[in-house]
């Protein structure tokens, strides 16, 4: 798939979003990673299906609530510019060898070497953590102000070399 023919799937997605909304989104996420195995660098990407205890959300799985969801003050709200994004994280995994995504390691401050897949022109990254022998989606960003945008451009240049 072209990754500059990706869209928004929901226009004027609100920051409420409707059941039916939800169900949409929670449909595009469940063909790209429950319907079928999905493979990075040949480990299985393994999705937490265990229930949501986030309210509102408790029949999804927990992967999908934390894709569309944003931790504020310990709780999570609803977050539409990654939700309306979720359609672009197997793309943007599936073209990791382009010049099109910037790619690279990250040691966080846990101890832990995360993967960063990050498609600059559409301001949007995912990240990934290899838990062997599989990787899991730990979460995904819409780079939406120049603060976010110096924040992972810092994560780059003291990326793992």
């Amino acid at each position: 798939m072209d990754l500059f023919n990706l869209d928004d799937h929901i226009p004027n997605l609100g920051i409420d979003p409707s059941a039916e909304h939800l169900e949409e989104l929670f449909q595009l996420f469940k063909a790209d990673f429950l319907d079928n195995e999905f493979y990075l660098n040949d480990c299985k990407v393994m999705i937490d299906v265990r229930k949501s205890k986030e309210k509102g959300y408790e029949k999804y799985p927990h992967t999908f609530v934390k894709i569309i969801t944003r931790g504020v003050k310990g709780k999570r709200c609803f977050d539409k510019k990654r939700a309306n994004k979720i359609h672009w994280i197997k793309p943007i995994l599936e073209n990791k060898d382009t010049e099109d995504i910037i790619c690279f390691q990250f040691l966080e401050a846990d101890g832990k070497i995360r993967d960063y897949f990050w498609f600059k022109e559409g301001f949007f990254l995912v990240i990934m953590e290899k838990i062997r022998p599989d990787y899991v989606i730990v979460s995904c960003f819409h780079i939406d102000d120049d603060r976010n945008q110096k924040y992972y451009e810092d994560k780059y240049t003291k990326r793992v070399k």
